[in-house]
């Protein structure tokens, strides 16, 4: 996602602080509101608002960062970034009714923002209706096909399923070499469920070397479906 130059600065502070928040926050974009550099005044307020609630997903206080946001909401009605973030929050406190009705006003008010959209099906997935989630993100796909993470999510999709030959079919679809670390936690999963702990081992060793710290939201999908390799 491309971010305006007035609102760069804060765009790397959130790529910073969302390291470790869970896999669909990876490919948040960076603030859709115009509010933010029209009213200096507002602008500051809701910056340390939006940074507050990012150190609050960092250290897992997710009811700090839903008070956070909340009030961001207020200010910045109608703002898919937010309603994504607040989206999101609700996910990690595994109230995923509300963290749904979220995502659905961000895809109102844009209906291609990528973030929401993924949280949707990754909403599916983490309900374990599998199938579902397959479809969504299958349907996702024909608008991106070369995009590693819905070539991921599809994988572990038919290997959540028991899905060997399609799993297999897919994983060789995943770009290789790639822009981030699909390609290896995907051939991880894959040798994990062979019975080869070894080389799962060294795929996720390869990931961690090549794309540091990248590498913990594919980490924390493992977390998700019970996979722990170390």
């Amino acid at each position: 996602m491309r971010f305006p130059i007035a609102r760069r600065s804060l765009a790397v502070h959130t790529r910073s602080a969302l390291k470790n928040v869970l896999l669909f926050l990876a490919v948040l974009a960076g603030l859709t509101s115009s509010v933010f550099g029209q009213q200096v005044a507002l602008g500051r307020e809701a910056r340390g608002l939006l940074q507050g609630a990012l150190t609050d997903f960092d250290n897992k206080k997710y009811d700090d960062a839903l008070t956070k946001l909340t009030e961001l909401d207020k200010k910045l009605p109608d703002d898919p970034f937010v309603m994504n973030l607040l989206g999101a929050a609700h996910t990690k406190k595994k109230d995923y009714g509300q963290a749904r009705q979220y995502f659905d006003r961000a895809l109102e008010k844009q209906p291609n923002f990528f973030p929401a959209k993924f949280n949707l099906g990754e909403l599916l997935f983490l309900e374990r209706k599998y199938p579902e989630a397959l479809e969504f993100f299958r349907q996702m796909q024909l608008a991106d096909p070369a995009n590693e993470l819905l070539q991921f999510k599809v994988f572990l999709c038919e290997f959540q399923m028991g899905n060997s030959d399609a799993a297999a079919k897919a994983l060789k679809k995943i770009r290789y070499p790639g822009d981030t670390p699909a390609w290896y936690y995907a051939q991880a999963a894959w040798e994990s469920k062979k019975g080869d702990a070894k080389k799962a081992r060294e795929y996720v060793k390869g990931a961690r070397f090549i794309f540091g710290p990248k590498v913990a939201l594919f980490e924390e999908t493992f977390q998700d479906i019970g996979l722990n390799i170390r």
